[in-house]
């Protein structure tokens, strides 16, 4: 079998690519190891920034027709709060992962993509492009030739160990464990989170039957007994864990990744192959599809004859853009969480001037341009 490119990965990164180089004419397998539609709970949590990518893709009708409105976040941290902030840009949605990666993909398989079932085992170059192969769904070896390969097949991603961009993969990171639990909150409008010392307690109503329930903590725990103290302990007694009413289960851990380079000639890595975010900003599949159209157009310029350098340098550089300043934005909100000075200083402005808060939440939710997300602006009047 032979394409164009191959596309490692048929989630958001991975779809959303393979649909921007079938509508440019480019010959497209998506490689997939598992069968869709696939459960994933992540916090499935669709952002203002997320919804204008899926815009841009011509595809939010239909996620406005399977998601839930989002309209209010409610804060609560160190025992005090909630203060109830409203999202910007006409809210967010709350969708599963599996309607999300079953829609995307298949929108890019409807524009052209040959779908694959199969493991991807290794990387070659070959001639002047490269040697894909894979195990199919009957177990059988079998290869495909491209002259462009685009990793997105996840953290700790196997295109990019296999391309020797993967580095030092593993590093300290938050740990997550939850799911999908039965709630009679299931079609409010508000997304809850409850921030304490043994770390952040998220539900996000889905709609129907469902709220998404994670816990993030510094480590990850030996059981779901000690799960329930710390969601006890940061909500107030408000919830517990609930481990045994979890209709879906995940739990995952480090949640930080980021490999040596996001691109060699031929090879691109997207998504959460090409780097993590820190959870407590949400924003890892707006950056997935956002991203989606400089890598195209990197992958797109290569097959071209464009200089390597260039391509290479392009993709990286566009990578940067997106991703920097959310990573700026994360590590602030951390220092200010961490800190007991600052933290004083700002539920105490929170409480008092919520315009303020509501101005950090528009950075965090992805819904002010990249130039502003950072939002000195904002973070200077909520410690004010």
């Amino acid at each position: 079998m032979t394409a164009d490119v191959v596309v490692v990965g048929a989630g958001p990164a991975g779809s959303s690519i393979a649909l921007r180089l079938c509508r440019a004419g480019v010959g497209v397998v998506l490689l997939e190891r598992k069968r869709f539609p696939r459960d994933k709970v992540c916090g499935e949590y669709l952002s203002p920034g997320a919804l204008a990518a899926l815009a841009e893709l011509g595809v939010d009708h239909r996620v406005a027709s399977l998601g839930h409105p989002i309209r209010r976040v409610a804060l609560s941290a160190f025992g005090h709060g909630p203060v109830i902030m409203s999202l910007p840009a006409g809210g967010a949605l709350a969708l599963s992962r599996a309607d999300l990666d079953s829609l995307l993909r298949d929108a890019a398989i409807a524009a052209g993509a040959e779908p694959v079932d199969g493991i991807f085992l290794d990387l070659r170059a070959e001639g002047a492009g490269w040697r894909v192969s894979y195990r199919d769904s009957s177990g059988a070896a079998r290869f495909c030739t491209a002259r462009a390969v685009v990793g997105a097949d996840g953290a700790w991603s196997s295109v990019a160990r296999s391309a020797g961009l993967a580095g030092d993969t593993r590093r300290a990171g938050r740990w997550a464990v939850g799911g999908h639990v039965r709630s009679s909150e299931a079609q409010g409008d508000t997304l809850e989170m409850f921030v304490g010392t043994g770390g952040y307690y998220a539900r996000n109503p889905l709609g129907g039957e469902h709220c998404n329930s994670m816990l993030v903590m510094p480590k990850p725990v030996a059981d779901d007994a000690r799960a329930d103290a710390i969601v006890d302990e940061v909500t107030g007694g408000r919830y517990r864990f609930e481990g045994a009413s979890l209709v879906k289960r995940v739990a995952v851990g480090p949640l930080r990744y980021a490999p040596d380079s996001v691109a060699v000639p031929g090879v691109a890595l997207a998504g959460d192959a090409a780097g993590m975010l820190d959870p407590f900003v949400g924003q890892g599949v707006a950056v997935a599809l956002e991203s989606s159209a400089s890598c195209a157009a990197g992958v797109i310029a290569h097959l071209a004859g464009a200089p390597a350098r260039e391509t290479v340098g392009a993709i990286r550089d566009a990578r940067r853009r997106i991703e920097r300043p959310r990573r700026l934005l994360a590590g602030a909100v951390d220092l200010i969480v961490r800190t007991p000075l600052l933290r004083a200083l700002a539920l105490r402005r929170a409480r008092r001037d919520v315009a303020a808060a509501e101005m950090v939440l528009a950075a965090v939710a992805g819904a002010v341009p990249n130039a502003q997300t950072m939002s000195p602006v904002a973070l200077v009047r909520l410690l004010a």
